[in-house]
């Protein structure tokens, strides 16, 4: 065999097959995930160095991950796109405020 465990020629294919067992019972499922659980699915995505340098400096300001702080703008994006009409609260209200600039005004 060239990979271990696996056949390379017909005699080692049926010499494998014949040590397979099949059955008709149920295997077991997996565990159930915790009510408030979900599955985490890694991605990838193309940064700009700059980009994921600035990122990464304000990861470690908050002492979380690259990750974490993305997946943490993420949801809170997704969850304004879906509660367009919903009431924010003071807090919420006051970190968006925080976040505009003042209009530089002539003298």
């Amino acid at each position: 065999m060239s990979e271990p465990g696996l056949p390379s020629s017909r005699e080692e294919l049926a010499d494998f097959m014949d040590r397979l067992s099949f059955t008709d019972e149920p295997t077991d499922a997996p565990p159930r995930l915790p009510v408030n659980e979900d599955i985490m699915v890694t991605t990838s995505m193309r940064l700009p160095l700059g980009l994921h340098t600035r990122l990464k400096s304000l990861a470690d300001e908050r002492r979380v991950g690259v990750s974490t702080l993305l997946r943490e703008w993420a949801e809170a994006a997704v969850a304004e796109i879906d509660d367009e009409d919903q009431m924010i609260s003071l807090a919420e209200a006051k970190r968006a405020l925080s976040r505009v600039h003042p209009i530089h005004r002539a003298s």
